[in-house]
């Protein structure tokens, strides 16, 4: 795959946009009338909002918003506030009544809304006020307005309130980072007790779930490089711990599973990621700082992305945002570029509640039996036969929050404490205020205001680059094992809050820039149940070792940075080192290893097919792949026996293997493996063992080495939302498998304002007509996204002329 220098791709951009006419150039400088938005839609379908107040701008948000994908918009809302079953049928009543359960009612979230402040309860309010008007519209000419969808399934849109707006917000960002980890360890800490012995098990689980690793790379460099030991003195978690609560551990992961994966039908990847580059003065070619974004939210057509520019009094921004979000998350206003990645912090906590014998809805707590809260829910179902019927469900909740697991044969319920629980409409209101900063300490202000767990970046045209851990966190009991559930008998409660100004930041750091793929944030920071995530062999590594080998970057060279590390195999940095350090020291004892040596070192590491044949360029690849499924069985499935299939997904997790790095490091390690994992074989041996038994099963399905080739991975943008429904027709189109973000977009913050480029596939309107046919930008920057090519970021006026295709005068009233 050839890649196309970006600042050719730009200057071809801009000249397919000169046959603008000279009216449509004077249109664009009239004064738009109160209650009258002006957008100009680009090449790409982007709108390019211009109002004269507050209310007309996001009015008119909300109104092209749902004109280009309202039915997402629908069943997004639908999916959040737990209504799918009633289109879908009862295959989704169960993810349903899990939105409901840990969800809020109208009334809570109304009351939240009336606390914000005036500017954010307009923005909010003319938003959705926005969604409505084109509704209304529709309603009046479904035939032409109602995308085929809503025929399709029969369903009628409804009229959006704030309420609507922000529980979209707050319930997609709970199931964003939501997780149920702790109970799945303790699951795991029973099983190997049960075959090796408390002593023995202890040392497995710590080396499976440390607590931290100093070689794990982090974003900033924090305040010291702590070596914790992963073993904790902590035992108060485990007393409490039934004996059963491997199975009730089985039993909420198998629960965790059919949620995760009707979520995954519904577009909902919740295995999700980000990336994202800072560069500053320092180490930038021209003096400026660039900014890279790469928010990865799986691919669908439509896309979970929106494209917006918002002009109006005050403001002056351009790029993307969740769909239903009115505040853009990854791009730039006048004065600074910003993006976000996911923070994998640890904001959620399982405590297990000690149930009444003789009430299994009551449960202890600070010595006495308190009854649960219970609530009831009714929920719509559609049959097979298109009938509706009703379904009703009674809800508990404790001190903590929902109860997610009843295990009333051990006397014992886990429910789930969300650190931001009640403050999600700050959050909200944070994000809005970062679209109007206007400088860095406005910018952190409002980080210091969001509570859920994420990174956010910074990058402005005076020269400074931030980086902001955001989120809301405990300070927990020190006699706590972090990793395990927390006791719900009054004992272990939070003792408050950590102050957000000692998040882990770094504004201007020494090496000039910042690197992020959902890491480590500095080293004494610690995500608990969750360290598995974050190990010496982390994926970010692919950022910082390049931009450390070199000297200045210019904004070429952040797409050459992200092409390679969304081509190449992740495992080769810290792993194909050791398999060709072993092949070394034993060419002579089998005649493939020669070759397959060569094969490997040949290849470049990248998972690619430029002759276009369908197949991976280099049988290295082939070999590398084949040794390292059959390394990661051997090492770990005997071991583990019954804990394997619980753990497999952590010790051989998609951003980090750290625990096998550290068993093949040895003494070496900055954190030294308790456990003999390879059971006394030499590393070495080890290594070889398992590549003789890939090389015999290649061998066997074709004995000429030179023609191992792997078929390719490819990917498609499917018809799912990433929060919603089925929907859209998707795109047959299927691309070349590539580990990058869902939306890219490069910027340089020069002292005129932002410069650069973007792509955000498949395209920016979701609408298909009632006979089937779709929009011209349904899907037509999915060529450009595999070809790594981009279309320019439009940020001034002049640039959104040039580029003109229509003008729309939209009356949304006042």
């Amino acid at each position: 795959m050839k890649k196309k220098g970006l600042a050719v791709l730009l200057t071809s951009a801009i000249v397919l946009s000169t046959s603008i006419t000279p009216v449509l150039a004077q249109q664009s400088q009239q004064q738009v009338k109160a209650g009258v938005a002006k957008v100009i839609r680009d090449h790409y379908g982007v709108p390019h909002i211009y109002a004269n107040s507050v209310e007309d701008l996001y009015r008119t948000y909300g109104y092209v918003m749902a004109q280009d994908r309202l039915f997402q918009l629908e069943m997004f809302r639908r999916g959040n506030e737990g209504t799918v079953a009633a289109i879908y049928g009862e295959k989704y009543l169960a993810r349903d009544q899990q939105m409901r359960r840990d969800g809020y009612t109208d009334q809570e979230i109304a009351a939240m809304i009336e606390e914000m402040d005036p500017f954010t309860k307009k923005v909010i309010t003319n938003f959705a006020k926005g969604i409505s008007l084109y509704i209304e519209e529709a309603l009046k000419n479904p035939d032409e307005k109602l995308s085929k969808e809503f025929h399709d399934y029969q369903v009628k849109p409804r009229t959006w309130t704030p309420v609507d707006v922000l529980r979209l917000f707050m319930s997609s960002m709970t199931v964003f980072m939501d997780q149920e980890q702790e109970l799945k360890n303790a699951g795991i800490l029973a099983k190997l007790e049960k075959q090796y012995g408390k002593e023995t098990a202890q040392k497995m689980f710590d080396d499976i779930v440390w607590l931290n690793d100093p070689a794990a790379p982090t974003s900033a460099p924090g305040k010291k490089d702590t070596r914790t030991s992963a073993a904790s003195a902590a035992t108060a978690s485990l007393k409490h711990l039934s004996d059963d609560v491997a199975q009730a551990a089985d039993q909420l992961t198998a629960l965790r599973q059919e949620f995760e994966s009707d979520s995954n039908k519904l577009g909902l990847p919740l295995k999700v990621g980000s990336n994202a580059l800072l560069i500053g003065p320092k180490k930038s070619a021209t003096g400026n700082p660039l900014l890279m974004s790469g928010p990865q939210v799986d691919f669908s057509a439509p896309g979970f992305l929106y494209e917006v520019g918002l002009h109006g009094p005050g403001i002056n921004i351009e790029g993307s945002g969740f769909i239903g979000y009115p505040f853009i998350m990854f791009g730039a206003n006048d004065h600074f570029a910003l993006t976000a990645t996911a923070g994998y912090g640890d904001v959620v906590d399982l405590f297990a509640e000690k149930l009444n014998p003789n009430n299994p809805h009551q449960y202890q707590f600070q010595g006495k039996w308190v009854d649960m809260k219970k609530k009831e829910e009714t929920f719509e179902v559609r049959d097979e036969n298109g009938k509706m019927k009703n379904v009703t469900q009674t809800f508990y909740s404790t001190v903590h929050g929902p109860v997610v697991f009843f295990d009333e044969q051990n006397h014992t319920a886990y429910s789930k404490a969300w650190t931001f629980r009640g403050t999600e409409a700050q959050s909200w209101a944070a994000y809005v205020q970062t679209n109007w900063a206007k400088n860095i300490k406005q910018f952190e202000d409002a980080a210091h205001q969001f509570t859920m767990s994420l990174n956010w970046f910074y990058a402005d045209k005076t020269g400074n680059i931030g980086y902001y851990h955001v989120g809301k966190y405990p300070i927990r009991d020190s006699q706590l094992d972090l990793r395990l559930p927390t006791p719900g008998t009054g004992e272990y409660e939070w003792k408050g809050f950590m102050d957000p100004a000692d998040n882990p930041h770094v504004v201007n750091p020494d090496s000039g820039f910042v690197a992020n793929w959902n890491n480590k944030p500095t080293p004494e920071w610690t995500n608990h149940e969750q360290s598995f995530r974050w190990g010496g062999d982390h994926r970010v590594l692919q950022y910082i070792n390049q931009i450390e080998s070199r000297d200045k970057l210019k904004v070429d060279d952040l797409n050459d940075l992200n092409y390679f590390s969304s081509m190449v195999n992740l495992k080769t940095t810290q792993f194909k080192p050791f398999l060709l350090k072993a092949l070394e020291n034993q060419m002579e004892k089998d005649p493939r290893y020669k070759q397959a040596y060569r094969y490997l070192v040949e290849w470049d590491d990248l998972n690619k097919d430029l002759n276009k044949d369908g197949l991976y360029d280099s049988p290295g690849q082939t070999i590398f792949e084949a040794w390292w499924s059959t390394l990661s069985t051997d090492v770990f499935k005997d071991t583990l026996g019954d804990a394997y299939e619980s753990a497999i997904g952590m010790v051989n997790s998609y951003t980090s293997t750290g625990l096998l790095l550290r068993i093949f490091q040895g003494d070496q390690a900055s954190l030294p493996v308790e456990y003999d994992w390879l059971k006394g074989v030499d590393k070495d041996t080890f290594i070889l063992q398992s590549l003789n038994k890939a090389l015999d099963q290649l061998g066997q399905k074709n004995p000429e080495m030179s023609e191992w080739l792997t078929p390719i991975r490819t990917i498609s943008f499917g018809g799912e939302t990433f929060l919603g429904m089925p929907h859209g027709l998707g795109s047959p189109v299927q691309i070349l498998d590539m580990n990058r973000g869902s939306e890219n977009h490069y910027l340089e913050l020069t002292k005129q304002g932002p410069k650069g480029v973007e792509i955000t596939p498949p395209g920016q309107v979701g609408f298909v007509k009632k006979d089937g046919t779709l929009s011209s930008h349904y899907q037509d920057q999915i060529e450009m996204f595999a070809n790594w090519e981009y279309k320019p970021f439009l940020f001034t006026d002049e640039a959104v002329i040039k580029d003109a295709v229509s003008t729309e005068y939209i009356e949304v009233g006042k």
